[in-house]
């Protein structure tokens, strides 16, 4: 994939083409009542000796101890207060809790949100645009740069940057090498769903004991770990613009029901539900898991070390993995922007990247550390697949109400692992509530 220069970033106003389902949404979400109006820049007030700035994100509050002290020594006029926002329900729960923290009245200054919650907060109007201060900007220019254009494209909206990233995830493959090589099972390359459904059968022992091993086990919800799977096999639950409900390509049903198959029929995987997928994978009772780089952290706290990735097994289709990225921004609320930009800077510069990637987080944003010692070395021996998966990756479902659809599909697919419903029934309620709620949508 092409990657821009600062040149061309601001020959095209500084704005990289967003996605047509992202620049054709126009739902009719009330705007947050004490936010300007979208495209006006309120002028700063004049600020007193020291300002203080909030900013929030998803990610372990400690991450951001460094930041902290770095910026008492290079923005002593900022006193920079980090947030911890909690996730129930994931990312739609997390935008949620922005939005009522919001309307509470809760000053919120700088925002991380991932790209399943731009399109909700730029239509609500949560996020200022960030174009107008990147393109005078010489070090916001060189985050720039070092970012792959499908990254900043996740994070725009009304084609406005609307965040800067600071990192991303894909769906992988992880795999237990001790079990494999015990049981004689070659380590997984360029699998197709035949090769991984033979691999299961050869690694399972369930006996409903204790010492039980399973071969793989799934989130069986949520929309990042569902679409790793729907990719995989050329489709989605929407349509390639997000706008209607996707749930009747017979391909979905093929995915759905190639899931269910390994929990009910093959007994190779669990029910998702209460199965504590960390713990077991550690723990030696399962060989196989999907994850984003997230997952490094619970081993590095285990101190295991005895897996590696790969891609996950496709069935059709180019795409072998699912992306999304999260990243931060302004709030239009916020009576400081010009001091939140240093901050959003901070936050999103080389060394709170390194913060994050030493303690196991997710993937960095930024090239030049994805090359790093410092990443290479923390993780499986096939590290580099990571950032590499980009050039493969197609983004996360993300429309407007995506805090509505998520739960809504999470809903069907719990039917259809315990055996309440069959693919079929399951996939054409799911379908008709699913497309009742993108017809409320004003596109």
């Amino acid at each position: 994939m092409r990657t821009y220069s600062r040149r061309e970033f601001l020959v095209m106003g500084g704005v990289l083409a967003a996605s047509a389902a992202l620049a054709a949404c126009r739902p009719s979400a009330p705007e947050v009542s004490d936010a300007p109006e979208a495209g006006v820049d309120e002028p700063s007030p004049a600020p007193p000796e020291t300002v203080t700035v909030v900013a929030t994100s998803q990610m372990n509050i400690q991450l951001w101890d460094g930041s902290i002290e770095r910026a008492k020594e290079r923005l002593p006029h900022i006193n920079l207060v980090t947030t911890q926002t909690g996730m129930p329900g994931g990312w739609s729960g997390y935008a949620d809790q922005i939005i009522t923290q919001i309307a509470g009245g809760e000053q919120l200054d700088v925002i991380m949100i991932a790209v399943e919650g731009i399109p909700l907060l730029g239509a609500k109007n949560v996020l200022r645009e960030l174009d107008s201060f990147i393109e005078v900007d010489q070090e916001a220019l060189e985050i720039i740069d070092d970012t792959h254009p499908l990254l900043l494209e996740m994070l725009q909206w009304d084609d406005k940057q609307l965040e800067i990233p600071f990192s991303w995830n894909n769906m992988v493959l992880y795999y237990n090498t001790r079990i494999f090589e015990e049981k004689g099972v070659d380590p997984p390359k360029d699998w197709d769903w035949g090769d991984f459904q033979q691999a299961c059968r050869a690694i399972a022992d369930v006996k409903g004991e204790a010492d039980d091993l399973y071969a793989y086990s799934f989130w069986g919800s949520g929309m990042f770990g569902m679409c790793s799977w729907y990719f995989c096999n050329d489709t989605s639950p929407l349509t390639d613009d997000w706008r209607e409900s996707n749930m009747l390509d017979p391909r979905v049903a093929e995915t759905l029901q190639f899931l269910a198959d390994l929990i009910l029929k093959e007994k190779v995987a669990p029910h998702p539900e209460g199965w504590d997928e960390w713990a077991n994978f550690h723990a030696g009772h399962l060989a196989m898991r999907t994850c984003g780089r997230w997952c490094i952290g619970g081993s590095l706290e285990e101190d295991f070390h005895e897996y590696d990735i790969a891609y996950q097994p496709y069935n059709a289709g180019p795409f072998r993995t699912v992306a999304g990225t999260d990243g931060w921004g302004i709030a239009t609320m916020s009576r400081y922007p010009d001091q939140a930009w240093e901050v959003v800077k901070l936050l999103s510069g080389e060394e709170a990247s390194l913060d994050m990637v030493a303690l196991g987080g997710n993937i960095p944003t930024l090239r030049s550390v994805a090359e790093r010692p410092e990443f290479m070395g923390v993780g499986p021996a096939n590290t580099a697949l990571f950032y590499e998966s980009l050039d493969y990756a197609k983004t996360v479902v993300s429309p407007p109400n995506f805090n509505i659809i998520e739960p809504l599909l999470n809903r069907h697919y719990q039917t259809i692992w315990s055996g309440e419903r069959t693919v079929q029934e399951a996939v054409q309620a799911a379908h008709e509530e699913l497309q009742a709620e993108m017809e409320l949508l004003d596109w």
